[in-house]
């Protein structure tokens, strides 16, 4: 298998492999996928990125696909900030409104967009959207990620609650994501980690159909990203998922992912729409 390009379809593997990270990216019951992923690596610095296009907006596998591609050409410095990957996606999403004005069918095209980088014990991330990332470790389980959606924005501001945040029936409304005409809020992510901690970058569709003590557990019982990874992936299907679900798993402190692997793996399938987040 190539290390660069398209992969597999409904017929691959059903948890892609490489060294200490492992993905997966599902149709689910949509007629089409339109989430994309990529891992990689720059020097010494792991990188990782989910988008989920947004479903009824026209063109999101596209617009997935691009940012994607986006930021693994352009995330590339090893000690790279995270003010620096706040302005890859920033520049991202002024490349992808330059792309909405080539094709009348793209014009209101846009995604959501997480991407984080690991070097050593430091953690950096830029995030728009409500696709998530969390941290696993010996405290448990950290969404480090705020949803750029309605409802967040009513929790915080204290018109939610918890019970009334999960229930909300606009949830899957979101006030931010890359490609919505003017600028979009972007989360900037900077933080240590501990070896042993996993790193976890999910769409919403697949934290939707997860429990929030699912990560722990399963972070738990597992040693390496492919065990983590098949085991969500075996969770969310005998939940019957409705929505494309994507994720990326990989582990602190790990040494054995490919270095060698010098061109970036992305993983990007049409079709599908954003879901209402769960947690």
């Amino acid at each position: 298998m190539d290390g660069v390009g398209r992969v597999g379809g409904q017929g691959a593997g059903r948890v892609m492999v490489i060294g200490d990270a492992a993905a997966f990216s599902k149709i689910g019951a949509r007629q089409a996928n339109e989430d994309s992923y990529a891992f990689w690596w720059a020097g010494g610095t792991f990188f990782a990125a989910v988008a989920d296009g947004l479903g009824g907006m026209g063109g999101g596998a596209h617009a997935s696909s691009y940012v994607v591609d986006y930021v693994k050409t352009h995330a590339v410095r090893p000690g790279v900030s995270a003010a620096e990957l706040v302005e890859v996606v920033r520049e991202s999403h002024r490349g992808l409104q330059a792309l909405q004005q080539q094709n009348v069918e793209d014009r209101s095209m846009a995604t959501t967009l997480t991407v984080m980088g690991l070097r050593g014990n430091e953690l950096v991330a830029a995030h728009c959207g409500d696709s998530r990332l969390y941290v696993v470790g010996r405290d448990g389980l950290e969404q480090l990620t705020e949803d750029h959606s309605e409802a967040q924005r009513l929790f915080n501001e204290g018109r939610l609650t918890v019970v009334g945040l999960s229930s909300y029936p606009r949830k899957y409304i979101l006030e931010s994501a890359i490609g919505i005409p003017g600028e979009p809020v972007v989360q900037e992510i900077s933080r240590g980690v501990n070896a042993g901690d996993w790193l976890v970058l999910a769409t919403d569709g697949a934290y939707g159909m997860l429990e929030p003590g699912d990560l722990v557990d399963v972070a738990r019982d597992s040693r390496k990203p492919g065990q983590f990874s098949t085991a969500c992936l075996r969770l969310i299907e005998a939940r019957g998922p409705r929505d494309n679900y994507t994720m990326v798993v990989a582990r602190a402190g790990g040494n054995r992912l490919m270095h060698a692997l010098k061109r970036p793996l992305r993983r990007s399938l049409a079709g599908g729409s954003a879901s209402p987040f769960a947690w």
